[in-house]
């Protein structure tokens, strides 16, 4: 019977989180380098390495999605006022050649 292990070889531990699931957003993370270990800076909770990752790689495709929508908004209010400004270049010309017009000359 090699593939039968005694049970007197393993121990039993409880768990002792401080916190409870869903108590938590886990945002502050920690990572040991030595040990290989991510913890949650807030609440201490140890977490899965990839659930780690994927929560970095959203975070980061969110900022990534924030700044496009930043760059077209700058895109169009730069649009915006060179339109305003090509328009109130129109109306001085126009009132300095009204004015102009209405200066009598020496004939």
């Amino acid at each position: 019977m090699s593939k039968v292990v005694d049970i007197r070889k393993f121990r039993v531990t409880r768990d002792e989180r401080t916190h409870r699931p869903g108590e938590c957003a886990h945002r502050h993370i920690k990572l040991d380098r030595h040990g290989g270990i991510v913890t949650c800076g807030n609440c201490g909770a140890a977490l899965s390495a990839f659930w780690a990752l994927e929560m970095l790689s959203e975070q980061y495709a969110s900022a990534l999605a924030n700044i496009a929508r930043l760059d077209q908004r700058l895109t169009q209010a730069n649009d915006l006022i060179a339109a305003l400004s090509a328009a109130l270049d129109d109306r001085q010309t126009i009132q300095k050649s009204t004015l102009m017009s209405d200066v009598p000359t020496l004939d």
